[in-house]
């Protein structure tokens, strides 16, 4: 079950924020009078707080706390792969290599930056999206949670790019990515699960990554929110960061987000039970059936 409601996005990068949580509080008078909501999607914090707070004009509600990992852009690709362990740099070669001999010696993949370029990405993205293992296990799509005007709007303005990587004419994975200031954000991902031993999904990350170092305009690769295995293999740095929402001060408002507290706090609770008694991947592999890959790329 989802409740939607209009809110503003901070787009300010997690980079260019410090950890007083209180000056990104928004001030509700310069907010549209429709905004119920002001979403911080990652705000550097100290230490986890409270989740849920009320304030004099506010209701602040910590959604979620992670560690944000990040890449430095500044340098080359090639001091890049130093910084890594020898490990995920032998991982990362060997799945390139690996895909570049399925290939027949050479791999066919594309980036789309212009208004026109990313339309025909959202539509080959999309295709890939369907065949995705999220979308298999009924997790986001990528036309559900990205508008094409959306997309379009920020090629506008030179701020969205679009990778898709091929097996011949068929497109077999995609990545989308927003640009805010000199920051790059790993927006959404996905790969045809047919081709999942072959590490589609790490290959056009590999490819992506080597194309921005070369453009040298950016500072940061911004992972965004969660915690993945890859996303830790491959960061240079990472941040503690809480995802916030700001929720205007009113009765509706507050019964809404002790409800979802109250759900969260035993969704999680569960979650540690499970746990502690070794059922909790027994539980996910009945859930996602044969989609099920432990230790798999995201």
């Amino acid at each position: 079950m989802a409740l939607r409601l209009r809110a503003v996005t901070l787009s300010t990068p997690f980079s260019k924020l410090t950890t007083d949580v209180r000056a990104t509080e928004p001030e509700w008078n310069t907010v549209p009078s429709e905004a119920q909501a002001a979403v911080i999607p990652a705000q550097p914090v100290d230490a986890d707080s409270r989740r849920l707070e009320i304030l004099k004009q506010s209701i602040r509600y910590g959604a979620s706390y992670s560690e944000h990992y990040f890449i430095d852009l500044s340098g080359s690709f090639v001091e890049y792969l130093s910084k890594l362990s020898q490990n995920s740099r032998h991982n990362l070669r060997r799945r390139v290599r690996r895909f570049t001999e399925f290939s027949g010696g050479q791999i066919r993949w594309a980036r789309y930056c212009s208004v026109e370029q990313v339309s025909e990405f959202y539509r080959l993205a999309t295709a890939v999206s369907g065949r995705s293992w999220n979308e298999g296990v009924g997790g986001p799509g990528f036309s559900r949670t990205l508008s094409e005007e959306r997309v379009r709007g920020l090629a506008s303005q030179d701020r969205s790019r679009g990778y898709l990587l091929f097996d011949g004419e068929s497109p077999i994975a995609f990545a989308y990515c927003e640009i805010h200031g000199k920051d790059v954000a790993y927006v959404k991902i996905g790969y045809d699960q047919d081709y999942s031993k072959w590490s589609p999904g790490t290959v056009l990350f590999y490819l992506l990554l080597e194309s921005l170092f070369a453009e040298a305009k950016y500072d940061c690769f911004d992972f965004k929110e969660g915690e993945l295995w890859y996303k830790s293999m491959l960061a240079t740095g990472s941040k503690r960061c809480a995802r916030i929402i700001y929720f205007r001060r009113n009765l509706r408002n507050l019964a809404l987000v002790t409800t979802h507290w109250a759900l969260g706090a035993l969704s999680r609770a569960a979650g540690r039970a499970l746990s502690l008694l070794k059922l909790k991947e027994a539980i996910k592999r009945t859930m996602m059936g044969k989609l099920y890959r432990p230790g798999e790329e995201a």
